[in-house]
């Protein structure tokens, strides 16, 4: 059964696994940095971070992936729910059948020979999004051969595997809608899953100076490598595993440098949130800003929040953040019985270091 990109689901994102590599789009003049990052091309463990160490399986991520895997087997977008005797009040396990605010359009790759050196023609797809001024912005992206299994979907970091969820799909639309924020600037986005969506735009229509684009998933970040390959970027544009937890492999050429960070849907996982709280504090320039998309999940986006601030972090909280994500949430809060506000309204956090 061949995923695609808009399944249906409400889970969360996190990631997993090592390794590192660079793709060079049309480098820019060299700095320091740039050369030392050239120079670590393909070794393992390059960067930092992404979620922990595999957590109890009788918790309530776990129970939400083995319902998934049930989804999948079946090979139906049916909803999926289980009693609240087995789970947390605040996080009822259910795979919803809500999948995205319709902003991406996902059409077939004609361009077969660009393919041929890269994968089936069948694997390829082209992304459009088009917004209230009319422009229309579109990746080439690759959809993964591999197939997943129950034991893949059980793992700990597994959600960028699977699908577009609609937080990075709202956040794609917020940085498109401001792309000209992003010239010359720095770029990290954490938790990209098999797509890093918001990044890849980025990288080709803001003109930034870099951008490096990561998953804790070696699955997804390969992935992704293949989708910068057939993408005409507009920069120096990077590839690698993160785990946020791994403070050892951090890059000291690379601390306190990105201008802006982003990270769509990665707070689901309890024991991944104060790593991530950490790890956007050791990228973050010091005039820099992080845009964190979430739904407020129960008290999952309020805990995060707690922390942000604890950390010493300056943050703001947007609800109407970009109108025609409002416009599409008012609308399914009226039409659809499957839309659930707390788990599939994204929310953003602008994160800033507090200054004394």
């Amino acid at each position: 059964m061949t995923l695609d990109a808009r399944l249906g689901g409400e889970v969360a994102a996190a990631v997993n696994n090592n390794q590192d590599k660079d793709i060079n789009r049309n480098l820019p003049e060299q700095t320091e940095l740039e050369e030392d990052l050239r120079l670590k091309s393909g070794e393992n463990g390059f960067m930092p971070p992404t979620p922990p160490a595999t957590p109890n399986l009788q918790s309530t991520a776990q129970k939400r992936w083995k319902i998934l895997a049930k989804v999948l087997r079946k090979d139906s977008e049916e909803t999926v729910s289980s009693s609240s005797d087995e789970f947390a009040e605040e996080q009822t396990a259910s795979v919803r059948r809500f999948k995205s605010f319709d902003l991406l359009r996902q059409d077939s790759f004609e361009d077969h020979v660009s393919l041929k050196c890269l994968g089936k023609t069948e694997n390829w797809y082209k992304y459009r999004m088009q917004l209230e001024n009319e422009s229309e912005y579109s990746v080439n992206i690759h959809h993964m051969e591999r197939q997943l299994t129950a034991s893949d979907l059980m793992g700990f970091n597994n959600t960028g595997n699977i699908c577009v969820w609609p937080s990075e799909e709202a956040l794609t639309a917020l940085v498109l809608s401001e792309v000209a924020s992003y010239r010359g600037k720095w770029i990290l986005e954490l938790g990209g899953g098999f797509t890093s969506l918001a990044g890849l735009m980025l990288a080709k229509y803001a003109t930034p100076y870099a951008v490096h684009l990561t998953d804790g998933n070696e699955i997804s970040v390969e992935n992704v490598r293949k989708t910068v390959c057939l993408n005409e970027l507009s920069c120096y544009t990077k590839c690698s595993v993160l785990k946020w937890q791994e403070k050892s492999a951090r890059s000291q050429a690379e601390q306190a440098k990105f201008d802006f960070i982003l990270c769509a849907d990665c707070l689901f996982f309890d024991e991944a949130r104060s790593a991530l709280v950490d790890t956007i504090w050791y990228y973050l320039a010091p005039e820099g800003s992080a845009l964190i998309m979430a739904p407020r999940r129960g008290r999952t986006l309020s805990v995060f929040q707690d922390e942000c601030v604890a950390r010493g972090f300056r943050v703001e909280l947007a609800t109407r953040y970009n109108e025609t994500i409002w416009q599409r949430h008012l609308q399914l809060k009226a039409d659809s019985a499957l839309y659930d506000e707390d788990l599939h309204y994204p929310l953003l956090l602008r994160l800033c270091k507090s200054h004394s």
